[in-house]
């Protein structure tokens, strides 16, 4: 007889900042340390059937003859203070790196069956090695396998897992693309200024707008056979944007433009003040 506490249909999606926290826990581990292990937060959403895994924390741990004993006390603390600031998250699992699951996974599912509201914590499994320069992840969930009424095990199965990304993480990404260190790019490491990535995404924009003009002109002149598909896309895209007159949106524009150079020139004297503070407190005692 097999069971599971998990919803193998489930769709569960990460957040590229989870991958990024992971990497740097690996990064700054102790060095004697093989593997970082900490716990995952994120958000279960019944009503359409999902998990979503949008933020985590390296939890501390020593190795006692093949047992793990974790830091229970930091773990706690950390997350009293994460609800502090994200009160909508919540345990929904654990992660650690590796190119497999390790022999400890078992008593650490006990320990995070607890720590989960729902009683059925996922794994995540992240081989930040970047073996052939590829980080592999692969999500998975313990399933109860045994004879009934005898020894009852735990197998861990794979689950699908997706990518899922906000507007700022999307804009990110896209910098960390562009910057790519293996590209001929001279600016490699420097963040363009705020305007400028206002007019690249103004450029962007246009460009995809003359793409689905030529597809629209293709298709009314007959040279292109119409999609079904993209007729919806394209009628959901444009009745989402509100009918607004070229005056109104330039005025609404402008106010936008003028907010985020206000917020560029306080974040700039913000930064000259702390500089001339860093200095002042550097100074010797006369």
């Amino acid at each position: 007889a097999m069971s599971s506490n998990f919803n193998l249909r489930t769709k569960v999606l990460v957040h590229p900042l989870v991958l990024f926290q992971i990497i740097d826990a690996y990064e700054r581990r102790p060095k004697d340390a093989n593997q970082v292990i900490g716990t995952l937060l994120g958000r279960f959403n019944n009503k359409q059937g999902s998990t979503e895994i949008t933020n985590c924390f390296s939890v501390l741990y020593k190795e006692n003859g093949g047992r793990l004993d974790l830091n229970l006390g930091y773990a706690t603390d950390m997350l009293e203070l994460n609800q502090l600031t994200f009160p909508q998250e919540r345990v929904v699992g654990w992660f650690s790196t590796g190119k497999a699951v390790s022999r400890s996974a078992t008593q650490l599912h006990e320990y995070y069956a607890k720590e989960c509201p729902e009683g059925r914590p996922l794994h995540l499994l992240v081989d930040a090695a970047l073996r052939g320069q590829r980080l592999s992840t692969r999500l998975y969930c313990a399933v109860e396998m045994g004879v009934p009424g005898g020894t009852k095990g735990l197998m861990f199965s794979m689950l699908p897992l997706e990518m899922a990304s906000g507007t700022a993480e999307a804009v990110a990404l896209r910098l960390m693309q562009k910057q790519n260190p293996l590209s001929n790019n001279k600016q490699v490491g420097h963040i363009l200024p705020e305007l400028v990535q206002v007019v690249d995404a103004t450029r962007e924009l246009q460009q995809r707008l003359d793409l689905v003009l030529r597809y629209i002109n293709d298709v009314l002149a007959r040279k292109r056979r119409p999609d079904n598909v993209v007729g919806r896309a394209l009628h959901d895209a444009l009745t989402s944007v509100p009918m607004v007159d070229s005056d109104s949106f330039r005025m609404l524009f402008n106010a936008n433009v003028r907010d985020m150079l206000m917020a560029i020139t306080l974040s700039t004297m913000i930064k000259t003040q702390l500089q001339i503070s860093e200095k002042l407190s550097d100074m010797p005692d006369q």
